[in-house]
């Protein structure tokens, strides 16, 4: 182009030279009427001369703009390949026949390639033994068919090892027809995929014990469901559930909890195999999955075994801990042909193992079903019970001893089913403790007996002390001593006028937190007594520090006094403590006027099923009268009994 423009110049200027000479040969006259048309050549000379030199003009602005033009055109190149390089994506271009013309600055990062190690070669040289030929043409004839792909595929990197990539392949048409290029855009998704199959794993095993969890059982079980050979395929699912687990929470802390479980499961993994494995489901539950069954004995085997392992102490710092299992059995395809079946039935036998002394195993049997619908039906007649007001309270009377007289009454919770009539409290308090019915149950009746007593007093009738049951859920809970101070408040009843029952099991568990809660209520003027003492565990180092007033003892003690030397020994030994520690006794059970049992108390009975004042020995506090009742669920004269929403005492 320059030199064009060169030309044009240099051929003007030539132009105008020659009319120069021209217009001054005829300034000085030569040519003056020396020839025919001398002097007519000037001027157009002259505007050929200014028509040659604007076009030269043109010339030289068109060169310049299209220097420009160029500049720019590679700047904005450059500035294209600067981007493509910049960007996190690889990017590979093709031409058509799929040859490697340029790939940015990403693709080198991910893949290990300079550009210059790919250029002229094709993707499918790069990893010829990854996916094969057949899947490498079957993604480009989608393109060819498409006009482009998507998808996740594995890859190789230039030191061998493999990677996933999600790529996008799309092809670059010409005059809208003809495909020139082929523009693939990927990224390496290694630590997404490592991300993703962490989370999975986090969902599908417990923190704890890194054990499969729930969400990973449902699972197995639905693939071995899935894949069973009708006929031939047989399966067994354990449910095992820890005893008294709680306890050693209570006791103990979370903490040495989790220690003992996660001794239990590496117990408990010790003895899978390749067709057993071990899950936990939560809290104190394992389980075992065997997909593949050699028949019942092996089964039978397994669990001896791990109620065995399970049974060996665990010391934990000092702590000697003993837990035993409770193991429900279900087959497949016998006991359920889903998932869900297997583990409700499972469940179900296991907890007919636990109400079977626990320590054992059951297998799933349909009884066992009926009962659990049956359990399953009274729990939601329970509930319907508490919003229709079919609960009610019955006032057993406590007698002196010495005077004959009742001196207390302890309220005791009936169930008036429309169709069963009256329901003990044996068959509907553990439902309730179980579905977190007992705590309004509890109030309930602390509220309506408090109720009863002042309602009593304010018609000059002194039936003496009123006795509630307190469940150990009740006595647990935090605000349980702020409970009974409002609801003291709200009948206006004197707290000297209340005894909180509890039994031992309950004040055993936590006992530094029992003992500061029990000082609460006697700070308040309430009486507390040991219900069903010798049923229990109590420490006698323990008692000491109990504030008590009265122990209250079982009936079982009584029963056979009369004929065996040793349960009388064994009463007499137990009135003896109470003395010893300025207890006040009661006696539990149906006594007669001239009931054997009175020999054992100090003084002379004159009524059974009563309460005494024993004669304190010297040094040791005053003791109000003690008192017993008798187990006939007799009410009290000219009260029936109030309507409740429930209750936890019983009897």
């Amino acid at each position: 182009m320059i030199f064009a423009v060169t030309a044009v110049i240099l051929v003007w200027s030539l132009i105008a030279h020659d009319l120069w000479v021209l217009s001054g040969s005829a300034m000085s006259g030569d040519d003056l009427g020396g020839g025919p048309g001398a002097g007519i050549d000037l001027p157009a000379r002259l505007l050929v001369l200014l028509l040659g030199m604007f076009l030269s003009c043109l010339v030289w602005q068109a060169w310049r703009q299209l220097q420009q033009a160029g500049h720019e055109s590679a700047a904005h190149v450059a500035l294209q390949r600067l981007i493509v390089d910049h960007a996190s994506e690889a990017m590979m271009l093709t031409d058509s026949a799929q040859r490697i013309v340029s790939v940015n600055a990403a693709f080198t990062a991910i893949t290990g390639y300079r550009e210059e190690e790919v250029l002229g070669k094709t993707p499918t040289r790069l990893s010829p033994d990854h996916h094969g030929l057949s899947g490498h043409r079957a993604i480009w004839d989608f393109v060819a068919e498409n006009a482009g792909w998507e998808g996740e595929i594995w890859d190789r990197r230039k030191d061998g090892t493999l990677y996933p990539k999600q790529m996008r392949i799309t092809a670059v048409c010409q005059d809208g027809a003809q495909v020139s290029h082929y523009v693939a855009v990927f990224t390496d998704i290694s630590e997404s995929k490592a991300q993703a199959q962490r989370l999975d794993y986090l969902a599908r095993h417990d923190p704890l014990t890194n054990l499969p969890n729930r969400l990973a059982l449902d699972a197995d079980l639905v693939a071995a469901i899935n894949t069973a050979v009708p006929g031939i395929d047989r399966m067994a699912l354990l449910i095992i559930d820890l005893d008294n687990f709680k306890t050693i929470n209570d006791s103990l802390g979370h903490a040495a909890g989790d220690r003992l479980l996660g001794e239990l499961a590496r117990r408990l993994g010790a003895q899978m195999d390749q067709s057993r494995r071990l899950y936990r489901l939560g809290g104190d539950e394992f389980v075992v999955f065997i997909d593949d069954l050699p028949g019942e004995e092996s089964v039978i085997e397994l669990a001896n075994r791990l109620i065995r392992v399970i049974g060996e102490s665990v010391d934990l710092d000092g702590h000697v801990l003993h837990t035993t299992p409770s193991i429900g059995i279900s087959l497949y395809p016998e006991d359920g042909r889903d998932a869900q079946a297997l583990i409700r039935n499972a469940d179900t036998a296991m907890y007919h193992a636990k109400a079977n002394g626990r320590a054992n195993y059951k297998f799933f049997t349909e009884p066992m079903n009926a009962a659990a619908t049956k359990r399953l039906h009274l729990e939601s007649e329970l509930w319907r019970a508490l919003a229709d007001n079919q609960l009610v309270l019955h006032y057993q009377p406590q007698i002196d001893l010495l005077s004959g007289k009742v001196v207390g009454v302890e309220a005791l919770v009936r169930w008036r089913h429309p169709q069963r009539g009256l329901v003990g409290p044996a068959e509907f308090i553990p439902v309730a403790e179980e579905c977190g019915l007992i705590l309004p149950l509890g109030h309930w009746v602390l509220l309506t007996a408090c109720r009863q007593v002042k309602a009593w007093l304010d018609q000059g009738i002194d039936m003496g002390e009123m006795a509630v049951n307190i469940s150990a859920h009740q006595f647990r809970q935090p605000e349980f001593v702020q409970s009974v101070r409002g609801i003291l408040a709200e009948t206006g009843l004197p707290a000297s006028r209340l005894e909180l029952e509890i039994t031992e099991s309950t004040i055993m568990h936590g006992v530094d937190e029992a003992i500061a809660t029990m000082k609460e209520l006697r700070a308040m003027g309430l009486r507390l007594a040991i219900d069903d003492f010798g049923t229990g565990y109590s420490s006698l180092a323990y008692l000491r520090r109990f504030p008590l007033d009265r122990l209250k003892i079982d009936r079982a003690f009584l029963a056979d006094i009369e004929t065996d030397p040793d349960a009388a020994a064994l009463l007499t030994s137990i009135v003896q403590l109470g003395r010893s520690l300025g207890l006040q006794l009661v006696a539990e059970g149906k006594l007669q006027l001239d009931a054997p049992v009175a020999r054992y108390w100090p003084g002379r009975s004159r009524q059974a099923g009563t309460r005494h004042r024993p004669r304190p020995d010297p040094g040791h506090r005053h003791a109000d009268p003690g008192h017993g009742k008798a187990d006939d669920g007799t009410e009290c004269p000219g009260k029936e009994g109030s309507r409740s929403k429930g209750s936890s005492g019983s009897g």
